[in-house]
């Protein structure tokens, strides 16, 4: 049976990342680092490139950061990966690196290969990008926290000429709407091979994405009875995607900090002014 817990968000104090979040009910502050975005290769396939973008805190402390990798929706055939900057340009100034990456958008087999790819290639780059290969974050919105759940469970999509030796794993997740679904291969879906090996994840939803919601909070109820930590937060009247749109656009970065703090992956949020927010506890 499911419980319904009304909470009030808490928010980091945080500049303008972009007209938007200038828009958004929350304290300014200079509670935050400069940061570049730098874009990269990570691969050639024909005469296609696919890219990323990383996004690095300007910081004193070279010490190797923590690092969330993220890739766009689309239904696997349209999107780009600027669709996440604005969550990148979040964590990077709450100082981690952050990347969105590209990935053929020819359906769920190849877009699989090449988010192992990407996590490969920044995993093989960590000295060069300052980040630490033991505190990977992986996530995506829609199709694109699909192919981050699978770049972790599925064994058998591989690009021959990726190092293969360079580990898939990560220390969590951050899974904005995720689009899963039980009509395809179970090896291309998480329902079969999420187990309690599964690292702690967050979900962000919307109330009325009934088709998605469903399907995640099936999973969500496996990962927990495994033991998994596993968070799901319900945004009331909201819709597919409603996470790349103020307030909720820094609404879910706040919460997903929140998550990830817990789990000594970044700094603790700082409270300011409070947003009501919905979960259903699981």
């Amino acid at each position: 049976m499911r419980k319904v817990l009304k909470v009030a968000l808490i928010a980091t104090m945080a500049l303008p990342l972009t007209p938007v979040m200038a828009k958004s009910p929350f304290a300014q502050s200079v509670d935050t680092v400069p940061y570049h975005m730098t874009t990269y290769v990570y691969k050639k396939v024909d005469t296609a490139k696919l890219q990323l973008d990383v996004f690095s805190p300007e910081t004193a402390d070279t010490k190797p950061r923590p690092a969330i990798i993220l890739f766009h929706g689309g239904g696997w055939t349209t999107g780009k990966r600027p669709q996440l900057s604005w969550q990148c340009c979040y964590f990077a100034r709450q100082g981690i690196v952050a990347v969105t990456a590209d990935y053929r958008l020819l359906g769920k087999d190849t877009g699989i290969i090449d988010a192992k790819s990407a996590i490969r290639w920044v995993k093989g780059h960590a000295r060069q990008l300052g980040i630490d290969t033991g505190r990977i974050i992986l996530g995506g919105g829609s199709a694109g926290g699909h192919l981050a759940t699978m770049a972790l469970l599925n064994k058998g999509h591989n690009d021959p000429n990726d190092d293969l030796s360079i580990t898939l794993s990560a220390r969590a997740l951050v899974l904005f709407n995720p689009a899963y679904s039980l009509d395809d291969d179970p090896s291309i879906e998480p329902f079969a091979s999420a187990d309690a090996n599964f690292p702690p994840a967050i979900f962000f939803f919307g109330s009325m994405d009934k088709q998605w919601l469903q399907l995640s909070d099936s999973l969500c109820i496996q990962l927990k009875k495994a033991g998994v930590d596993c968070e799901s937060w319900i945004a009331i009247g909201q819709t597919h995607g409603f996470f790349r749109k103020a307030p909720w656009d820094l609404a879910t970065c706040v919460r997903a900090q929140i998550f990830l703090a817990k789990l000594g992956l970044m700094r603790p949020a700082v409270p300011t002014q409070e947003l009501e927010f919905n979960t259903f506890s699981r």
